[in-house]
């Protein structure tokens, strides 16, 4: 009976201690390991494209856009020619057009020029990687040539054969023998290791030539699309004084246009009849005054009442 009611009594606190949250003091088992295999992949980053495939993107993108433009300049052109008096509001419209595609030409060349610096750049690295290589071959092949050549094998062969002839030299003849065996092994290196490293190296100088000739030529690209670029900034500004004297006509052709219309077309205000009848009144009133009541005869002794005429000037 005592032992039912212990186990009874334990079953009880054993429940009652599962109940219970674990103690922060309580060593908590260790997280289950997945397996390598089992977890998830982890994103790697995307490989850098080509420098053919970013450049043949990059010109594709321009030359599509650059359709488009041209679609859109000869739209004008097309209005111009059937309507001469849009003529001069369709040209500034097509220069804005051509500084846009100027301005995508600089900026597509700019990007080309970086997109072939760049690449230049890395081959350099592969440049300085490849002489690196080269010379630890040739240091490699200089430490053998020097190992191989530090002993000489006949004076330490007479030596050994001398030492042997005296009693207690046999230390130094293992020693000599020691040395010759180590130099043969040199020997046996340099024959093995210098026609691998010697061809190595050269391949690795033939890599390292073309390497420098495309360096050349990547940056003689990169230049030539900073040229371009350079060369599109400045249509851009020569586009722009254009569109400038195509608004100032266009501005000076809406003045001429109206300022003619309105000189041909300005009344002109007359005198009024009543204006005209007094001036005509006065003007005969004016001739009436000026005729003389009377005739005037000149005489010798009476000159009275005449206009008095003026003497003649004397002659020099």
């Amino acid at each position: 009976m005592k032992a039912i009611l212990t186990l009874v009594c334990c079953a009880l606190a054993g429940a009652t201690f599962a109940q219970q949250p674990p103690s922060p003091d309580t060593p908590q088992p260790a997280a289950t390991e997945t397996a390598p295999g089992a977890e998830a992949e982890r994103p790697t980053a995307p490989e850098k494209e080509l420098l053919q495939v970013r450049v043949r993107r990059l010109l594709d993108d321009f030359d599509q856009r650059h359709q488009q433009r041209v679609l859109e300049m000869s739209s004008y052109d097309k209005v111009g020619d059937a309507e001469p008096a849009v003529k001069r509001l369709a040209n500034p419209r097509k220069v804005k057009v051509e500084m846009k595609d100027e301005l995508d030409r600089e900026q597509t060349s700019q990007a080309l020029a970086k997109e072939y610096a760049q690449e230049a750049v890395q081959v350099q690295n592969q440049e300085r990687a490849l002489q690196d290589f080269i010379a630890k071959r040739q240091k490699t092949l200089d430490d053998l040539s020097k190992r191989a050549g530090a002993i000489n094998r006949q004076d330490l062969e007479l030596a050994a054969a001398n030492l042997a002839r005296q009693p207690g030299t046999e230390a130094q003849v293992r020693e000599i023998h020691r040395q010759l065996a180590e130099a043969g092994r040199a020997q046996e290196e340099l024959a093995t290791e210098q026609p691998q490293s010697q061809q190595e190296a050269s391949s690795a100088d033939d890599e390292l030539k073309k390497l420098r000739a495309l360096e050349q030529s990547l940056q003689k690209e990169s230049k030539a699309y900073r040229a371009d670029a350079a060369s599109a900034h400045k249509n851009q500004l020569n586009l722009a004084d254009r569109l400038e004297f195509y608004l100032v006509d266009a501005q000076a052709e809406d003045v001429i246009d109206q300022d003619s219309k309105a000189a041909e077309a300005a009344p002109h205000l007359a005198a009024s009849p009543e204006v005209q009848d007094t001036l005509e009144s006065l003007g005969s009133r004016a001739k009436a005054d000026a005729k003389p009541d009377q005739k005037c005869t000149e005489t010798a002794s009476d000159t009275k009442g005449c206009p008095q005429t003026p003497a003649p000037e004397p002659k020099e």
